[in-house]
């Protein structure tokens, strides 16, 4: 099981979306200004979203 916490107060949402650019499956999306997780089970466990975000608010852990 894949835990994924965007942490919105450090998070530019729709400003940067490095996040959502470089998810190889498509598990964190764009809802308007702010990313939203879709389908966390699909999550590969490869954090390249915690790499590129700029100010450290993605999380991703195994639960």
């Amino acid at each position: 099981m894949v835990k994924i916490t965007i942490d919105h107060d450090n998070c530019d949402g729709a400003d940067c979306a490095e996040c959502v650019d470089v998810c190889p499956m498509e598990v964190l999306i764009l809802d308007g200004e702010k990313i939203v997780v879709q389908n966390k089970e699909d999550c590969s466990l490869c954090e390249v979203c915690m790499d590129v975000c700029p100010n450290e608010a993605v999380k991703v852990e195994e639960e």
